[in-house]
């Protein structure tokens, strides 16, 4: 398992196990974004990689609310936050 620390705002959500035929991944040790399976995509017409909010719901960019992107909303409140990913070395 590999742990990333990154900054973003305090409401996205990157706890494991909170969606289903959901993946947490690995941005190049840039951030945490969560990659869909086929069921949630609908085969490729809704977006595969995306970032979970707590107050909006799914965001349509992996850096959705990433420090340095700005925030999807007026909400945004960044932290630094650590993730694991699994199936990654440190």
């Amino acid at each position: 398992m590999k742990k990333i620390t990154f900054r973003c705002c305090k409401h996205l959500n990157h706890t494991k196990d909170n969606y289903i035929d959901c993946q947490l991944k690995n941005l190049e040790n840039i951030c945490a974004y969560w990659e869909r399976g086929e069921t949630r995509t609908n085969n490729g017409s809704n977006p595969r990689d995306v970032q979970f909010c707590r107050l909006r719901g799914r965001l349509n960019f992996k850096t959705a609310c990433i420090s340095g992107g700005g925030g999807e909303c007026n909400a945004y409140d960044e932290e630094q936050r650590t993730v694991e990913i699994e199936g990654e070395e440190q």
